[in-house]
């Protein structure tokens, strides 16, 4: 079945395209404003839901649409930092703390309208982060459109202490979850 990820993230469009040969890419426009009364696992169910719909509706593509929207939470919803004082401040504040990081899911059959949403938990432990560490880190750039500010799969790891969960959850596509949902939902698997 082909596949429309409405995500224009190049890791996630990258992680799927190691399973899904026949794979479609549309660019939401769906706008993702934080509430912080809201609990982490709606916002991201809920902003996953929107892009998938925008998609669905929007998109000429047919077969199972696949949205997803990554948050860090620490006490607060953390999104993707507007400039580098705002993620120097988000690095800071995560600094040898535990937070988690949540993962909305949204799956469309374009053909019979069926869908799911879900979500993906993970915790993730940084080492104490010297403010010369962070400004480092912060010059390669990598935080740049990152939950959190920054990035598990590239110089981001050396941040991480330890994770507790999904790994693939922390760089923004719980592919394990994808898969189960896929098999349970709509008879399909990524292999």
């Amino acid at each position: 079945m082909k596949i429309v990820l409405a995500s224009k993230s190049p890791r996630r469009i990258e992680m799927l395209q190691r399973y899904v040969k026949d794979l479609a890419v549309y660019s939401p426009s769906a706008e993702e404003k934080v509430n912080n009364e809201d609990y982490p696992q709606t916002t991201v169910m809920k902003f996953a839901f929107e892009k998938a719909l925008d998609a669905y509706i929007n998109c000429r593509e047919k077969g199972l649409i696949i949205a997803a929207d990554t948050i860090v939470y620490l006490n607060e919803i953390m999104g993707k930092p507007v400039n580098e004082e705002e993620a120097f401040s988000m690095l800071n504040l995560l600094s040898g703390k535990t937070h988690q990081v949540y993962t909305g899911v949204c799956i469309i059959d374009t053909e019979t309208s069926k869908k799911i949403v879900d979500y993906e938990k993970t915790e993730v432990t940084f080492n104490e982060l010297s403010p010369d560490f962070i400004r480092k880190y912060l010059k390669t750039n990598e935080y740049l459109d990152k939950a959190g500010a920054y990035g598990i799969q590239g110089y981001g790891e050396l941040l991480v202490k330890e994770i507790n969960g999904c790994y693939n959850n922390v760089k923004g596509l719980p592919l394990t979850k994808l898969n189960n949902l896929l098999t349970k939902h709509f008879s399909e698997s990524l292999l």
